[in-house]
């Protein structure tokens, strides 16, 4: 499916461009070639240790490198916030390089080079590395040369002992500005002389799906710390986690969705053993529990890539790519022997067209198409199939759909928000410079333009509730969930696939339409956020996958299943933030210490910067601007801080952090310091 910004993957072989799939006489072909697909998928990170070729992913020859657009001067390889895309992304045959043609970049940016190297016998091998400016050589994630710093083109040598087989190679190199080059040489044993790496040594992962995004990229600060400049690293204090996985179990979790005896039932996007998607039962995860008791029986198998699960009346319902398929028990035993079509909607086989979600209500299941799109993200001109990039219902007794909004891309989440009305969150690509929320109504259309046009694209645009501020609060959203009890009652929790967690928004009407504000809230989590759901014991259920690409997020898991049971805690964090006609009122869980408050007017950092969508793959901020803090007036019980800021503009993001030291009056830090406000409209 797609470190980067919108699910974008390599084709699944289970569907054939351009035709549309019989499920029941396909089903056997299918099973096979979605495990040849996903394990295609599973890319890593382009490099391993010291492998043999069997250990390897398929590969072909020559290196990947990628670029990352810092935009200010830097003097040294910085360490990049994690999840961020990269500018450029591209297969390059040796490490010679000397242009901007080459980097893909003028002035001021970061590269990084990943590759393996086949060593044909032991012995020490000599390196050679070149660069302006700095540079740092590692192979095995052993330091063999570390050429950092500003300096004009000058080589240094490093040496290692390597073993025969292949072996992880990867290279830090940064511009400052001016020249550039970047070159890798060698002295393999018994030569007498240094010459390039050749291409026949040098291979890196086949078929990548390289995504890229344009935009300034950021490196981690000097104060930086998780929660204030950079994401959480570790589990909110307000919650339990509980393992849902018995020895064994890894499922790659794509749906969810409750039965009445509080059993829950799990789709995976692709098993094992070269079999699609499957469904599961789980009994006993509710409550006191852990992995030794739960227990798990798979109830359907052969599915097309299944994205929605629902319970109706006493049946499961699957959201396929191609259908909404029923599944029947005959026989008692509780494995679906029958897999009904109740709809089907415009499919074009391409691998992107997802079906996303499945809410039902009232006689009607609810859902999500995505777009087809090429290899690296564009949007696929024309679409193989139409009406598209939309919210749909289906018609439960009759199998009608019907169009409810469009100009969607890839609407991973679809679930219900403030009074019990229909939010989906769709990924940064073309038509979106970066991620958001939106609120569904009938016949809105949500920006993102095709060929052939889509059921709404004439209709007037309508703005994002939220923009989730790609790499800094989001990279690939999915499900949405209200939370019902705590401190944070009410207010919605967006899952995400890559940058991971669950973020928090919370929202507000103003002018008669939904905006409000983004904050970090969790992760410590085993596996990036596919699915999220309330459990009937209040706790959130949570389960994901990984699949390289931007279908996982990094370091963790391809497969993940845990619960956050809240623990009645109340850790200090900001609970809103609302605006008013001249700044925004920030309430806090527990009130602040003296010393916070004694210097509150100049704690406060803002900035705002607006987006504009455009055809392109993402978009960077525009007018970005620092704003003044003119006061900050704090309420009696010390929990809420009025700010009244110079130069607020609509139609922009407003980042407001509140920078550590920021503690409360029990001497408790700051949970989390930033919080991302979509300013659509002035009260």
């Amino acid at each position: 499916m797609t470190t980067r910004p919108a699910r974008d993957v390599p084709p699944q072989l289970s569907s054939a461009a351009g035709g549309q799939v019989n499920p029941r006489q396909d089903r056997r072909r299918r099973r096979r070639a979605a495990g040849v697909a996903f394990s295609a998928l599973l890319l890593g990170s382009l490099a391993v240790p010291n492998s043999s070729a069997a250990d390897l992913p398929p590969q072909e020859p020559g290196v990947t490198l990628r670029s990352f657009d810092i935009q200010d001067p830097i003097e040294q390889i910085c360490t990049l916030k994690s999840g961020q895309t990269p500018n450029v992304d591209k297969l390059m045959p040796t490490i010679d390089w000397e242009s901007t043609d080459d980097f893909g970049l003028e002035d001021f940016f970061l590269s990084q080079v990943i590759a393996n190297i086949d060593i044909a016998e032991e012995g020490d091998y000599a390196f050679r590395l070149t660069s302006d400016d700095g540079s740092r050589l590692l192979i095995d994630d052993q330091l063999v040369i570390d050429h950092d710093g500003l300096h004009s083109a000058e080589p240094k040598d490093g040496s290692v002992q390597l073993t025969e087989g292949y072996h992880s190679l990867h290279i830090d190199y940064f511009d400052h500005a001016a020249e550039q080059q970047l070159t890798l040489e060698w002295q393999p044993p018994g030569a007498e002389g240094f010459s390039l790496v050749p291409n026949d040594v040098l291979s890196t992962d086949a078929d990548v799906v390289r995504v890229t995004a344009p935009g300034k990229k950021d490196c981690e600060g000097g104060f930086d710390t998780p929660g204030d400049g950079l994401p959480l690293d570790s589990l909110h204090p307000n919650y339990d986690l509980t393992d849902l996985r018995p020895d064994g179990f890894e499922p790659q979790v794509s749906a969810m969705t409750w039965l009445p005896d509080d059993r829950l039932a799990i789709a995976t996007w692709g098993g094992t053993d070269n079999v699609a998607g499957e469904v599961y039962l789980l009994d006993n995860v509710v409550g006191d529990t852990g992995p030794d008791q739960v227990t798990y029986t798979k109830i359907a198998e052969g599915l097309n890539e299944p994205m929605g699960l629902a319970y109706v009346d006493d049946k499961l319902y699957v959201s396929e790519k191609h259908q909404l398929t029923e599944l029947n028990d005959t026989n008692g035993d509780e494995v679906a022997d029958d897999y009904t079509q109740i709809a089907e909607w415009p499919y074009g086989g391409n691998f992107h067209e997802f079906a996303f979600g499945l809410l039902y209500e009232d006689g009607y299941f609810y859902l999500n198409l995505s777009v087809a799109i090429d290899l690296g993200g564009n949007t696929t001109d024309p679409q193989p199939a139409p009406d598209r990039g939309t919210t749909i219902s289906v018609n439960k007794e009759t199998g009608e759909v019907s169009y409810i909004a469009g100009g969607l891309r890839t609407p991973h989440g679809i679930g219900y928000g403030p009074e019990g009305e229909l939010f989906v969150t769709d990924n940064q690509g073309g038509w979106l410079p970066s991620s958001k929320l939106v609120h569904v109504k009938q016949d809105r259309f949500f920006n993102h333009y095709m060929n052939p046009a889509g059921p709404f694209d004439g209709n007037e645009v309508t703005q994002p509730v939220l923009w989730l501020p790609q790499n800094e609060i989001g990279n690939s959203p999915s499900t949405l969930v209200m939370a019902e009890e705590g401190p944070f009652a009410g207010q919605m929790m967006i899952a995400d696939v890559t940058y991971g967690g669950l973020q928090r928004a919370y929202l507000e009407e103003v002018g008669g339409e939904y905006q409000g504000a983004l904050f970090r809230h969790t992760q410590g989590l085993e596996v990036g956020v596919t699915r999220v759901t309330l459990g009937p014991d209040g706790a959130y259920y949570i389960g994901g996958l990984g699949a390289g690409g931007n279908w996982g997020q990094e370091g963790k898991l391809n497969h993940g299943l845990q619960k956050l049971a809240p623990n009645g805690g109340n850790a200090f964090d900001i609970h809103e933030m609302r605006v008013t006609e001249d700044g925004f009122v920030l309430s806090y869980t527990q009130p602040l210490s003296e010393e916070t408050a004694a210097s509150l007017a100049s704690a406060y950092q803002v900035e705002q910067w607006r987006y504009e969508p455009t055809e392109q793959y993402g978009g960077p901020k525009l007018d970005q601007e620092t704003l003044r803090v003119t006061s900050a007036e704090l309420s009696d019980d010390g929990t809420e801080v009025t700010l009244r800021i110079d130069g607020l503009q609509t139609d922009r993001v407003v980042h407001v952090q509140s920078p550590r030291p920021f503690s409360s009056a029990d001497g408790e830090t700051l949970w989390s310091t930033e919080a991302w406000y979509t300013l659509n409209a002035l009260p």
